[in-house]
């Protein structure tokens, strides 16, 4: 006689023989640090949107999206919503967000008057995202400290409208490995055939 088939998931009430665990998922955190950047080759011109999402034990994920003509404080902008999107998505509660545009930084928290239409617009988006966060922090870095970020705005231009991820097991390793010990323009070269 043919063996029955397990049910994918129990409550605990069926028949013991056949209660079987969920699948394990990797482990999960509340908290999450995002880096934001954007970028833009003529400003307007082809533009794209990085970032960087990060859990507590340095893993996570690698955010593209290409925005096709933008200025930069737009791709800037759409960095920070494509950020603050996933880590809505992945269900983390409280974020930490680190960007090199201090327009956007200062804009986003309140401290400066915003005179473009087009920002006002993208600034409110980002508020309304922020508020679905129990808590929400923010601040403006230097540009070195952003490099992971910056990567992926750049890689993000030659993408058309499309957006991607990658899983990233731990940035200590990606930094090392692809950005500290290469000057930019080899670990550009570098990013754009991995």
């Amino acid at each position: 006689m043919g063996k029955r088939k397990q049910p994918a998931y129990s409550s605990g009430e069926e028949d013991s023989d056949y209660v079987v665990s969920p699948p394990k998922r990797l482990r999960e955190y509340s908290s999450c640090i995002l880096k934001f950047d954007g970028a833009s080759k003529g400003n307007p011109g082809r533009a794209g949107a990085g970032a960087v999402l990060l859990c507590e034990d340095d893993s996570g994920w690698l955010l593209r999206e290409g925005l096709g003509i933008a200025t930069n404080s737009v791709a800037e902008y759409r960095a920070l919503i494509l950020g603050l999107k996933y880590a809505l998505e992945r269900n983390f509660t409280d974020i930490s967000v680190n960007g090199d545009s201090k327009l956007v930084c200062m804009q986003v928290q309140g401290l400066w008057k915003i005179n473009n239409q087009n920002l006002a617009k993208l600034c409110r988006e980002a508020r309304e995202l922020i508020d679905e966060f129990q808590s929400f922090e923010m601040e403006h870095i230097r540009r070195e400290f952003n490099s992971a970020a910056d990567a992926q705005a750049n890689l993000a231009i030659h993408l058309s409208g499309e957006a991607l991820q990658d899983q990233l097991k731990s940035l200590n390793i990606y930094l090392s490995t692809y950005l500290l010990k290469l000057d930019r323009d080899i670990w550009f070269d570098v990013l754009c055939r991995w």
